[in-house]
């Protein structure tokens, strides 16, 4: 019975123009050798996978900002500079590729979005331990007496993505995250 079912998809299998089997009499064709072919098969599928799940699309800045304010209501906050970059992530604005940085105009919300397109890998490493280290300082000011604060935090985003770095805090995180990783 079973060698019909190998014989039949051996069969198929040499019907189909471009695929090379052997032949199901041969002695070279076992269950062992379809076996190990799947799992090369299966590894080479699973390689691939884990090495273009961190890749992400070259999108510029530019279009980053303008999806994330029209199709989400970030721009409820206020648009940070420069110099606020470098006041509560400690990073250089001329070091990054660019930059969104939207921020709550009360020092009581923790309601902010930062991504950070970093040049290449190893800055993109630095720029995520700034966002985790900023995000800490957060959970350490309103540890004491910030429930609704600390309640945000506990559900914000840090992360990277390529050369994309992001931090996003806020009621709404979960679609500014979903709206961001969509564009790239």
């Amino acid at each position: 019975m079973r060698e019909n079912i190998i014989r039949r998809i051996g069969n198929s299998l040499n019907a189909v123009p471009g695929i090379i089997t052997r032949n199901p009499d041969d002695p070279g064709f076992t269950r062992n050798g379809v076996i190990k072919t799947l799992m090369i098969v299966f590894l080479i599928l699973y390689l691939g996978a884990l090495y273009s799940a961190n890749n992400a699309a070259d999108v510029s800045m530019v279009r980053v900002e303008s999806s994330m304010t029209s199709r989400t209501n970030v721009g409820s906050l206020l648009k940070r500079g420069r110099a606020d970059l470098k006041r509560y992530y400690s990073i250089d604005d001329e070091a990054a590729d660019g930059y969104v940085f939207y921020k709550a105009i009360s020092p009581m919300s923790v309601n902010e979005l930062l991504i950070i397109k970093a040049r290449d890998a190893a800055q993109a490493e630095q720029f995520l331990a700034s966002v985790q280290a900023h995000l800490e300082s957060q959970k350490t000011i309103f540890g004491g007496y910030g429930t609704d604060q600390m309640a945000l935090l506990s559900r914000s985003f840090t992360g990277s993505k390529g050369k994309y770095v992001y931090y996003i805090c806020g009621p709404d995180a979960d679609t500014w995250r979903d709206v961001f990783m969509s564009l790239i």
